[in-house]
């Protein structure tokens, strides 16, 4: 018998079959549609939902190699409420998602750089907290600002005790073997606690001690632990605050 001839005697029998046989023979032919239009109908709903209630970023720490040790909830409303910023209509992002393990280029820190790099890029970050290591890295590529032309006289001379410094000289002489393409050149670069024993000295950052309130809700294994400003960070003001916040 031809398909169609099947098909068309299945639907006449369907006509007076029970509500039960109707529901089977529908959810046998149908059921996939149902599902694809059911997971379209959320994923709409979802996209949705997120565009009307997505808020704007009031503040973004990248916490490079962090692990939180408790809810950042509180530590998140607290900062919130030193800063005066309403959470119901602004985020703020205590970002620990990135791990960069230099002598490991495995998947994850090859993903974590490239998200690290892609939102510095994007103007996104505030603030980047990192261990030594990793701050030596980005300290030396021009990814923090100076803290002499970013902090005012008050807290410059309240921070200044535990700045993190670079060499400008190393700096750029490390930059002039890299466009001449000596790649093999690798720079030796000072004690970044040490200003004296530099040509050029800029504070780029500040060293977070162990009574920082910070230290208490988050882990780095490394030991020290620093905090510097990104260049091209556009809240200045909330970060201003936010070095105040953990570093009082």
């Amino acid at each position: 018998m031809p398909v169609m001839d099947e098909f068309k005697e299945e639907r006449e029998a369907l006509k007076h079959g029970t509500w039960k046989e109707k529901v089977s023979y529908f959810f046998d032919y149908y059921k996939w549609h149902v599902v694809v239009a059911i997971a379209a109908i959320i994923f709409v709903v979802t996209i949705g939902h997120q565009i009307l209630t997505r808020k704007d970023t009031a503040f973004y720490a990248a916490m490079v190699n962090a692990l939180e040790l408790t809810s950042i909830e509180e530590y998140t409303q607290s900062f919130a409420d030193y800063a005066g910023i309403d959470l119901e209509q602004y985020d703020i992002l205590m970002d620990t998602s990135m791990y960069i393990d230099l002598n490991n280029l495995d998947q994850i820190t090859i993903s974590s750089s490239e998200k690290l790099m892609a939102n510095i890029a994007a103007k996104n970050i505030d603030v980047f907290i990192t261990d030594a290591a990793i701050m030596e890295q980005h300290a030396n590529s021009d990814t923090f600002l100076d803290l002499r032309e970013f902090l005012s006289e008050e807290q410059y001379a309240k921070y200044e005790s535990r700045f993190y410094y670079i060499d400008q000289a190393v700096v750029d002489e490390k930059n002039a073997h890299y466009q001449n393409l000596d790649r093999d050149y690798v720079p030796e670069y000072p004690d970044p606690r040490n200003p004296e024993a530099m040509q050029e000295p800029i504070p780029v950052g500040i060293y977070l001690n162990d009574t920082c309130t910070l230290r208490n809700y988050y882990f780095y294994s490394e030991g020290d632990v620093i905090v510097g400003v990104v260049g091209n960070t556009e809240r200045p003001e909330i970060t201003s605050m936010f070095l105040d916040f953990i570093l009082e």
